[in-house]
């Protein structure tokens, strides 16, 4: 199983990466797409790999309020305002590319 990369550019869509946690990731190329506009330092794929926190004061993956969804990413500061929204298909994290604000 592939690492996930520290870089949009660097992820195929639809391959199942690992985070160092073990949690299971994939992402649609709409997804990828996202990310590269949005997210040029990675900080949702810092999120991504840190996994399932709190959701007050952290960057990670949290729970997600869009219906169907099941978590989504969370970062402080610059770019903070974006969540990028995943849900669970057979024991995968799959971001078909829905983001939110907030």
């Amino acid at each position: 199983m592939e690492a996930l990369p520290n870089s949009w550019i660097d992820i195929q869509p639809d391959i199942v990466y690992q985070t160092t946690n073990g949690l299971l990731v994939s992402l649609s190329q709409e997804q990828i797409k996202l990310g590269i506009k949005y997210d040029q330092n990675g900080k949702h794929l810092k999120a991504i790999e840190k996994g399932e926190v709190p959701p007050r004061a952290n960057v990670g993956l949290v729970p997600s309020q869009e219906e169907g969804y099941d978590l989504k990413s969370k970062v402080l500061g610059k770019g903070g305002d974006r969540r990028f929204h995943g849900k669970f298909i057979d024991g995968v994290l799959h971001f078909p590319g829905l983001v939110t604000e907030h």
